[in-house]
C-alpha cells in the first residue's frame, strides 16, 4: 500500500515537471506575427528664395519584417501654388526592385512607384528640384504619401518651407502684418498734434536774485 502510494506521488511529479519542461518550449516555437509597413521622410534644406530654387528630398522605406505586395507602390506629392517641379533624380534605391518617377504635365506633381514589392528595411530617395515664383506665398506646407497598391498600406509626410520675401518680414507685411510691405512707423503726425516754435528757455531758473517768471510766444504749425 505505501509502495503505490509513493507511486502516485511521483507520477504526480512528472506530470509537474513535465509542463515545466514543455512550457517554455511551446512558447519559443511560436512564430512572431511578421507584417510589411510603409515609411516616409520629406524634407529640404534652408529657404525657397522667391525667383529662385530649392530641393526636396522623399524618402520611402519599408521598415517591417516582410516586403511589401508584389504589385509595387505608389508614392505622391503635389506642390502648393508658387512652386513648380523643375527636375527630378533617384540617388538611392535598395528596395530590390525598379523605381520609376516622372513630373505630370503642369508639373505640380511628383509620382514614383515601384515595379515590385520593397523588401524588408528596403528604401528609395528621390531629390526634387523646385523653381520658385516671385509671388510665392511667405510660407507653404505639402504632403507626400505612399500607398502600397495592393496591400492597403499607406503613410505620409509633410514638410514646411519658408519663402523670403519683401512682405514676409515676420509680421511688418505680407501674410502678417499690414498687407502693403511698409512698416506703420514713422507715423506721419501732421494736422493730429500741434507743433510749437518759439519756445524761449529761462537759464535764470533757481539762479540767484534771478527771476523765474518768463513770457513764452507760442506760434501753432498748421497743416
Amino acid at each position: 500500500m505505501a509502495i503505490h502510494t509513493l507511486r502516485r506521488r511521483f507520477a504526480s511529479l512528472g506530470t509537474v515537471l513535465g509542463l515545466g519542461v514543455a512550457l517554455p518550449f511551446a512558447v519559443g516555437v511560436t512564430p512572431a506575427y511578421a507584417q510589411a509597413q510603409l515609411g516616409i521622410t520629406k524634407t529640404h534644406s534652408g529657404d525657397f528664395p522667391r525667383g529662385g530654387q530649392g530641393t526636396f528630398t522623399i524618402t520611402v522605406s519599408n521598415p517591417g519584417d516582410e516586403p511589401t505586395t508584389l504589385v509595387g507602390t505608389r508614392m505622391t506629392d503635389t506642390f502648393p501654388a508658387g512652386l513648380t517641379g523643375t527636375a527630378l533624380a533617384i540617388t538611392q534605391n535598395s528596395t530590390g526592385s525598379g523605381v520609376g518617377c516622372f513630373l505630370n504635365d503642369p508639373r505640380t506633381r511628383v509620382e514614383c512607384e515601384t515595379s515590385g514589392p520593397i523588401a524588408p528595411g528596403g528604401s528609395y530617395t528621390v531629390e526634387v528640384t523646385i523653381g520658385v515664383a516671385t509671388d510665392a506665398p511667405c510660407t507653404v506646407t505639402n504632403t507626400a504619401t505612399v500607398i502600397d497598391i495592393d496591400g492597403g498600406l499607406s503613410a505620409s509626410a509633410s514638410d514646411t518651407v519658408n519663402i523670403p520675401g519683401p512682405n514676409c518680414n515676420g509680421g511688418n507685411g505680407g501674410n502678417g502684418g499690414n498687407g502693403n510691405g511698409t512698416s506703420i512707423l514713422p507715423i506721419s503726425l501732421n494736422g493730429l498734434i500741434p507743433m510749437f516754435n518759439n519756445i524761449n528757455t529761462n537759464n535764470n531758473i533757481n539762479s540767484p536774485g534771478a527771476s523765474n517768471t518768463n513770457n513764452q510766444n507760442f506760434r501753432v504749425n498748421t497743416p
